[in-house]
């Protein structure tokens, strides 16, 4: 709306926002400097109070739309990103890519692995925990964590022919399957390209799984809830984790009872410690 400016301090301004009584109509606007009178009839009308009751309905209505995952549910598809990151790193380790050369019954010669059996539970642990990151995201109502799983899934269809010559088959629903036999059998080059490296495939997967991980935590970034209250979900999410470090609320009330042993959930004091730091 235009600036007021030069106003007759003799007149009752009130009225310009009230109904259209005879009493209120008789308002001698002449005498109002630098208004503009448009404004006025549509403000007098109602206009501006069905823009803003329109306006702020559809917040409403944008907010009831993103509220994506529960906190418990987030707090799940977080655990499975880290999980899938950390068997990415471990993917990475040099030692599981030391070669040595060995001839075939026609003179060929070919570099393989010297512990296929380590590099193979290695790639085991990958897609176990890349299968169970793919579930969680992509059973997600949260936007950024859908995004980054589906680039993770495309990430391993652009390298479904080197994965192939490894033993990995990308399937149909998007998850790995692995083939240790085809996998003991690959060239070592092969699967040091695939695994091992900045821009290796693994360390693609493992960026993606980070970014899964961040994205839980921002869906559950601070803001007043419905009563008022300063809330975050990433708060939550740490609470619950915390909650499990020794079991039930009833065993946690008895801890000071020295016949109780209380038992640590390594996993959840891992995850809470996560979160934890995260919102310091």
């Amino acid at each position: 709306m235009a600036g007021i400016s030069g106003l007759s301090s003799g007149i009752n301004y009130s009225v310009l926002f009230g109904g259209s009584s005879d009493k209120q109509s008789s308002v001698d606007y002449s005498s109002i400097m630098n208004l503009d009178l448009a404004e006025v009839a549509s403000v007098r009308k109602g206009s501006y109070g069905k823009l803003l009751k329109s306006y702020y309905a559809q917040e409403k209505a944008d907010a009831k739309s993103s509220v994506g995952d529960t906190d418990a549910k987030l707090t799940n598809i977080k655990s499975d990103a880290d999980k899938l990151s950390m068997a990415a790193d471990a993917l990475g380790s040099s030692s599981l890519y030391k070669t040595k050369t060995v001839t075939d019954d026609n003179g060929k010669k070919s570099e393989v692995l010297e512990n296929p059996d380590k590099a193979a539970g290695a790639v085991k642990d990958f897609v176990k925990a890349y299968n169970a990151a793919i579930d969680s995201a992509g059973d997600s109502d949260t936007k950024s964590v859908l995004r980054n799983g589906g680039w993770m899934a495309n990430t391993s269809k652009q390298n479904a022919r080197l994965l192939a010559e490894a033993g990995i088959t990308v399937g149909s629903d998007d998850k790995l399957s692995f083939n240790e036999n085809t996998f003991k059998k690959a060239n070592a080059s092969t699967v040091k390209e695939l695994f091992s490296g900045v821009d290796s495939y693994a360390a693609q997967v493992g960026a993606k799984a980070d970014a899964i991980s961040r994205a839980t935590q921002n869906a559950g970034a601070a803001t007043y809830n419905a009563r008022g209250n300063w809330s975050t979900q990433a708060n939550n999410m740490a609470k619950e984790s915390i909650a499990k470090l020794t079991g039930s609320t009833e065993e946690k009330e008895e801890e000071n009872d020295p016949s109780k042993k209380i038992t640590i959930n390594e996993e959840a004091l891992q995850q809470a410690t996560t979160l934890l730091n995260g919102l310091g």
